[in-house]
């Protein structure tokens, strides 16, 4: 794993305005400098080399796989030209930025890295539906059916569980149990999935913000 010099960096990174080359989304810290060319395939370190992107877009480059190919891979060409045509829209066109800034949008990725995170949080609170909003976001858009097959099956598989913790909140309030008797015994059997239910958040996080951290070099 190499390392671009900081310097060069901080220069490249002003020059770009912090927005993603391909997306041209603002990405404030939630930014990666990637290769161009991998060090593992004879790129180096120079920062021509060096390519700013967002998360997302990070993780887009690298998820291509070849033994199963769907959709059309980021070659070294396309990536360059990214970089060029857009380092040239922000020297020539400064103005694009003196307009009143708009509210950035992230990745449905990233979106869904901030909803695991809450629903790790939300585990802890008694009777606390769990956020399935940005998992929906993610499939609709397809971000998911592109992902390594382990990685999506973890991620399916918490959602899974989510909406299997969402039904038994469901049942406290909205449907007929059994009285006291049966509020007890839902709330226990709450209890006693609730920690499995954890652990597949947790795993899902973790394993979804190693894909899209990869590589990376700040």
């Amino acid at each position: 794993m190499g390392k671009f010099n900081r310097d060069e960096v901080a220069d490249l990174l002003a020059k770009c305005h912090r927005r993603c080359c391909i997306c041209h989304r603002f990405c404030g810290f939630k930014m990666e400098t990637d290769h161009i060319k991998p060090i593992n395939e004879g790129g180096t370190d120079e920062i021509d080399n060096a390519i700013p992107v967002c998360l997302e877009c990070h993780a887009e480059i690298h998820c291509y796989n070849p033994t199963h190919p769907r959709g059309r891979k980021f070659t070294e060409f396309e990536l360059m030209e990214h970089k060029k045509q857009w380092l040239s829209i922000c020297e020539n066109k400064p103005e694009i930025f003196a307009q009143a800034p708009t509210p950035s949008e992230v990745g449905s990725l990233n979106s869904l890295v901030d909803e695991l995170e809450y629903n790790l949080e939300a585990c802890e609170c008694s009777e606390s539906l769990l956020s399935v909003e940005q998992f929906n976001e993610a499939m609709r858009r397809g971000a998911i059916s592109f992902l390594e097959p382990s990685l999506k099956n973890t991620i399916n598989s918490s959602y899974a569980k989510i909406n299997q913790l969402n039904q038994w909140f469901y049942s406290l309030t909205h449907q007929d149990i059994g009285g006291h008797r049966g509020l007890h015994n839902v709330r226990k059997h709450i209890e006693k999935i609730a920690p499995e239910i954890k652990n597949a958040i947790k795993k899902a996080h973790t394993e979804l913000m190693k894909f899209l951290e990869g590589d990376t070099d700040n």
